[in-house]
């Protein structure tokens, strides 16, 4: 599945320092939550708003992005999205966070689990169709054991 995104068009990595974005490894989580179907998943939980709202699944997979790179509240999660903003444009203020966090119920809750699961099922069949494994991923594995 490739889905394809308006932020990525044009995206190129170089070794020149300029364009240097700071927590390069977001552009990662995102283009595989892109690609793996987990925005496109989110986008069918979180209803549409008007005129004017963000897009509310990838508010959601951004601040889960700025979890992984270790924001420990909604004001950190904005500030770590503002660095990130030439790659991704304008992040989502503390408030509309917080708004797509008390949105939160039950059936969105589980909403929101099934669409990881597809996701999750989708990234495991790629992996599961790599004949050469990640051998780096086996000796991290044996190192920790």
């Amino acid at each position: 599945m490739r889905n394809t995104t308006a932020w990525d068009h044009g995206l190129r990595v170089g070794a020149d320092g300029k364009g240097i974005v700071g927590h390069s490894g977001a552009v990662l989580l995102r283009r595989m939550a892109d690609r793996g179907g987990l925005v496109t998943a989110l986008t069918r939980v979180f209803p549409a708003g008007g005129s004017g709202w963000r897009d509310r699944a990838v508010v959601f997979v951004h601040l889960a992005i700025s979890i992984v790179l270790g924001a420990r509240s909604v004001l950190e999660a904005e500030q770590l999205a503002l660095h990130q903003a030439r790659v991704f444009g304008p992040s989502a203020s503390d408030s509309t966070i917080r708004r797509l966090l008390a949105g939160l119920d039950d059936n969105t809750l589980a909403a929101l689990s099934r669409a990881r699961a597809t996701a999750r099922r989708t990234v495991w069949t790629w992996l599961a169709l790599r004949p050469q494994g990640f051998p780096w991923l086996v000796r991290i594995q044996k190192e920790w054991a």
